[in-house]
């Protein structure tokens, strides 16, 4: 279970936590009326919905911003600490919780654990083969060195790292089930804005890049 950096940001991700939801149940509310209604609206009856719709959503951002704001002015930290967990190993680094926005400080925190990330990712490079996602070509997924990965990882400011650990069964040709395990430690050497860095249209100043240890092929 992660932990806040600022055990204040605790009320405040689930005040925001709360209001996504609320804004997600009137979404879904709205669509099944929309449904039910289809073809019985006038034009401007569907016209009415939509703006009702629209209003819905605003409130539901305005709330947002208002607590931000007010995160912002008490200086409560953003960041949580999550653990990532393999074979044994254990590390905990930060993130930015998606709840909560970024305050003075927050990306120095990120920044400081950057070697810890390192050297967990170390342990393993020895056992597992080395992919780097590149939403460029048609294979996306690349056969990479550690070399390459280092060379990242230098020019970038953090790294996000996560774990996929997992049993699944195969059909075998008599018949019979195998279990299966597959692992994959992921990590992401990210830069610019922290809040940016998973939107396409951030890059180049903002953006990460993903890299992936298992044993198996990744997904094409």
């Amino acid at each position: 279970m992660a932990r806040f950096h600022d055990t204040r940001a605790a009320a405040l991700a689930g005040q925001i936590d709360q209001i996504n939801a609320i804004g997600w149940e009137l979404a879904c509310d709205f669509a099944l009326q929309q449904h039910a209604v289809k073809g019985v609206l006038s034009p401007v009856e569907t016209v009415l919905h939509f703006d009702m719709f629209l209003a819905r959503s605003k409130d539901t951002a305005d709330t947002r911003q208002a607590i931000w704001a007010e995160q912002v002015n008490q200086n409560i930290s953003g960041i949580e600490w999550y653990t990532v967990e393999y074979g044994g190993v254990t590390v905990e680094l930060p993130r930015l919780c998606e709840e909560l926005t970024l305050v003075p400080g927050d990306k120095e925190i990120l920044m400081q654990s950057k070697s810890v990330a390192l050297d967990f990712l170390a342990q393993w490079n020895m056992v597992f083969k080395l992919w780097r996602y590149d939403r460029e070509t048609d294979e996306r997924w690349l056969e990479s060195r550690w070399s390459q990965f280092y060379t990242e990882y230098i020019s970038r400011e953090w790294v996000e790292v996560w774990a996929e650990d997992e049993v699944y069964q195969i059909l075998l040709k008599d018949g019979t089930f195998q279990d299966k395990p597959t692992f994959a430690i992921n990590a992401c050497c990210c830069w610019g804005n922290p809040l940016a860095i998973h939107r396409t249209t951030a890059y180049s100043n903002s953006g990460s890049s993903w890299f992936q240890w298992n044993n198996f092929t990744p997904w094409r």
